[in-house]
C-alpha cells in the first residue's frame, strides 16, 4: 500500500467523490430537486429556459467556489490542531500558566 502522499500524486485521492446511499437525505433532496426542476422547465418559454440554464450554470460555479473554500478552510483547520497536538510533552505534564 502507497502512503497518501503517493494515492495524492496519482490521483486515487478525491476527497470530493461521494457515493449517493439510495434512500438517504441526499438523494432525497436531489430527487426533490430534479422533479421540480422538470416542473419548472415544463412552465418556461425558450427563452426563459435559457436562462434557467445560464442561472444554474452560475450556481454550480459558485457551489464549486464554496466547496473548495470549504475544503481549504478544514484541511488548514484540520492541520493546525494535528500542528498543536504535537507540542512537546513537557507542555503536557508540567504546563505553565501564561
Amino acid at each position: 500500500m502507497r502512503n497518501i502522499i503517493e494515492e495524492l500524486y496519482y490521483g486515487n485521492v478525491t476527497p470530493c467523490d461521494r457515493d449517493i446511499v439510495k434512500g438517504g437525505t441526499y438523494s432525497h433532496l436531489l430527487h426533490l430537486v430534479t422533479r421540480n426542476e422538470d416542473d419548472l422547465m415544463q412552465t418556461l418559454t425558450q427563452a426563459q429556459q435559457e436562462t434557467f440554464e445560464k442561472f444554474k450554470d452560475c450556481a454550480s460555479e459558485l457551489n464549486d467556489a464554496n466547496e473548495v473554500t470549504s475544503f481549504t478552510l478544514g484541511f488548514k483547520l484540520g492541520m493546525r490542531l494535528a500542528l498543536e497536538a504535537m507540542i512537546s510533552t513537557s507542555d503536557i505534564t508540567d504546563p505553565k500558566m501564561n
